[in-house]
């Protein structure tokens, strides 16, 4: 499979572009943010919230403060408010509507953190939310999908909110099989993760970038940007014969491009 069709892959989710407003629970990861702790004490003003290391009864569990934590809202708003906030500036994890209680939701989490191996000796960061939505096109199709049914989960991507709501209604709640994964599942997952940072890419840079329908050509013009930065040493935008270039209304983003790269050619031809 190439770039194109990982992309479109992605374009293919069925995605919600919304924020939180409405969730019980959040998997945090104290390793992205070694302050958070003493956050969540400053911030539970009303002592409702509840916490779990996900390091718990495993080889890391001594490793509890640079880890995964599980947190239930309990209803407090204003920390659910709060956290929101946090989760805005910092890829600390993700935010989980369920309507299971928090030792079913627990156990989801842990299951999955520990999913790469049958014993704890590999852990799998499953609630990074740079990665979340290449997680659900790497695993789009499993038996047993990663999110459960009647459960939204909510993540940040760096730039806006995004949701991911399960399709199947919420059932009885039941005693769950470990999770397991396969290497071709985990082995496809930084291609994926590869062709969402291009589409994050196009988004910044769709005012220089000419615009295609063909993926292919999209991520073609995106390898010729980058071959300007790296050519550069910087972003080629801080140039001042670039901005002036950018500046030519009368200019096509196709021609733009074109003048970018010819003005570095002729640099490189009188070198």
């Amino acid at each position: 499979m190439d770039a194109a069709n990982y992309i479109s892959t992605l374009d293919s989710l069925d995605l919600l572009a919304q924020e939180p407003s409405r969730a019980n629970f959040a998997v945090i990861d104290l390793a992205v943010d070694d302050r958070f702790l003493r956050f969540l004490y400053e911030a539970d003003q009303h002592g409702s919230v509840q916490w779990w290391s996900l390091l718990e009864n495993t080889r890391w569990q001594a490793s509890w403060n640079q880890g995964p934590i599980l947190l239930a809202f309990n209803g407090d708003t204003q920390f659910q408010k709060k956290i929101k906030e946090r989760l805005s500036s910092l890829p600390l994890g993700i935010v989980i509507d369920s309507p299971e209680s928090s030792t079913c939701v627990f156990n989801w989490a842990q299951g999955w953190l520990l999913a790469p191996a049958k014993s704890d000796e590999r852990l799998f960061r499953f609630y990074d939310p740079r990665s979340f939505r290449p997680l659900l096109a790497a695993f789009a199709g499993r038996a047993k999908p990663i999110v459960s049914a009647g459960v939204t989960i909510y993540w940040h991507s760096g730039s806006d909110w995004q949701a991911y709501q399960s399709p199947d209604k919420a059932g009885t709640s039941e005693l769950r099989e470990q999770p397991s994964l396969v290497q071709s599942e985990l082995s496809v997952l930084p291609l994926y993760r590869l062709a969402d940072r291009a589409m994050a890419y196009e988004q910044v840079y769709r005012d220089y970038l000419p615009e295609s329908g063909d993926r292919r050509v999209t991520v073609s013009l995106q390898e010729r940007w980058l071959r300007l930065c790296i050519r550069i040493g910087s972003d080629p935008i801080a140039r001042a014969d670039v901005q002036e270039v950018i500046r030519r209304s009368e200019m096509t983003p196709a021609d733009r491009l074109n003048a970018m790269e010819s003005i570095l050619e002729g640099k490189d031809a009188t070198a």
